[in-house]
């Protein structure tokens, strides 16, 4: 058993899961997927993700509508979108409304997610 924090991560593209898995396996458990119709079946199997991170512009389903579907049966944990676009105004109703906790952008910087991914966590924990 890992004491490290479990993070689902969902990208249609395997070179983003392959680097995020990469870059931060040393720092969390990270589970990967590129389909977000996959990442409902893991969270329906699993309940011990400490945050889940989403693209936001993939087939079939984008990351906030992927979101608001895991949120429907999985609300222990926060969610953020990881994406190469601008904040658009979806992503900003989300931030605002608590769908999302964090907004964050790729390229990323290492230490810069590490502290985003830990601080949200430990805030959704202390609400």
């Amino acid at each position: 058993m890992s004491d490290l924090k479990k993070i689902l991560y969902v990208d249609d593209e395997v070179m983003n899961l392959f680097l995020f898995e990469n870059l931060l396996t040393q720092n969390f458990e990270i589970v990967t997927t590129k389909s977000p119709e996959k990442g409902l079946e893991i969270l329906e199997t699993d309940d011990s993700f400490d945050l889940i991170i989403s693209d936001m512009k993939m087939p079939g389903m984008n990351g906030l509508e992927f979101i608001k579907k895991a949120q429907e049966f999985y609300k222990t944990c926060p969610y953020n979108i990881l994406s190469g676009y601008h904040k658009i105004p979806e992503i900003e109703e989300a931030l605002e409304s608590g769908i999302i906790c964090s907004y964050l952008q790729k390229p990323f910087e290492v230490e810069e997610i590490t502290t985003s991914i830990n601080k949200d966590i430990e805030s959704f924990h202390r609400a």
